[in-house]
């Protein structure tokens, strides 16, 4: 659920990030998961080292050590905490617990996009936290800060070349969790959108956003709840309703649907499969300026504050 997090390496300089209550939940649930790797001692104790990686620190071992988060970012780290994500997605639990997604037919797509994430999350969370970063959303912040900064310091030939590796991640992700082998497979690899079909893609996706229709069913979806409360908790729930609409509306709905018009395919395979190739363009600044101009006309009809929201212009459902 994108929606609510926000965390996105434009031309390796610019960092976004949009945090809500629905993350921090994520994030809390993943960080039970977390074990800290104890010190090696000597080579005669390794089988106990291996038994207590599967059980927390004492609470006299935790009182003694605090780790400590890195002040910055180096070349060695930035890659290999890119590796860690990807090796633990392509290869270990992550790529078991995406498979398992894929499995549940039954899942709305906007269900399934957010566990797709709670997975991500759950993997990025593991590796920085062996750095010493906080497990928790602070830590997701300081790190993607520091990975902006490094990146957007380095040369181009760099900065694409990560931008390379996270897009592969996320593409990876999506071809799991929505079975887009076959179309991959009759499609190509390798057979990118052209940056003028991009441009007319989200153009006419952003054309459809702003039909009043459309922002009619934002009003109303928003107006209906409930007033008054946590503003948080408010602001999550809008982002919900947005993001059912513009998915099963805007996208999926009619017939012919939208990614059907587009020729991406019907349902949510169609809906994944676009966001699959629209990947390749997603910094491309005119692409980038569609999606914004139509998503500030979608805050302002959820009567969303846009001053409290520095990523109003996102998508819901983007790539991380």
């Amino acid at each position: 659920e994108i929606t609510v997090l926000e965390i996105r390496l434009s031309q390796g300089t610019n960092t976004m990030l949009q945090l809500s209550r629905s993350v921090r939940q994520v994030l809390s649930r993943s960080v039970k998961t977390v074990r800290r790797p104890l010190a090696w001692r000597s080579a005669s104790q390794v089988n106990d080292a291996f038994s207590n990686l599967q059980r927390p620190l004492s609470t006299s071992t935790a009182q003694e050590f605090t780790p400590v988060a890195p002040k910055g970012m180096s070349m060695e780290m930035a890659q290999g905490i890119q590796d860690a994500n990807q090796l633990i997605l392509k290869h270990g639990v992550g790529k078991q617990r995406l498979e398992h997604l894929a499995a549940n037919k039954a899942l709305p797509i906007t269900v399934k996009w957010q566990q797709m994430m709670e997975i991500y999350l759950g993997t990025q969370l593991h590796v920085i936290g062996s750095l010493g970063y906080p497990t928790n959303d602070q830590g997701i912040m300081e790190y993607t800060r520091h990975l902006a900064k490094f990146v957007g310091g380095c040369p181009s030939d760099v900065q694409e070349k990560f931008r390379a590796q996270g897009r592969y991640v996320w593409r990876s992700m999506l071809t799991r969790a929505f079975e887009l082998e076959d179309v991959i497979a009759a499609e190509g690899e390798s057979n990118e959108l052209s940056i003028v079909d991009a441009r007319n893609t989200m153009h006419k996706v952003s054309t459809k956003l702003i039909e009043p229709e459309v922002l009619n069913a934002v009003a109303d979806a928003c107006g209906r709840l409930e007033q008054g409360g946590n503003a948080e908790t408010e602001m999550g729930m809008k982002h919900q309703a947005i993001q059912e609409i513009v998915v099963n509306q805007v996208y999926l709905g009619g017939s012919p649907s939208l990614v059907e018009e587009l020729g991406f395919g019907s349902g949510d395979k169609g809906y994944a499969y676009m966001q699959y190739r629209m990947a390749y363009h997603e910094t491309d600044p005119l692409c980038t300026q569609y999606t914004s101009s139509a998503m500030v006309k979608i805050w302002k009809a959820a009567g969303l504050d846009l001053g409290q929201a520095n990523a109003a212009g996102t998508m819901p459902m983007s790539p991380p």
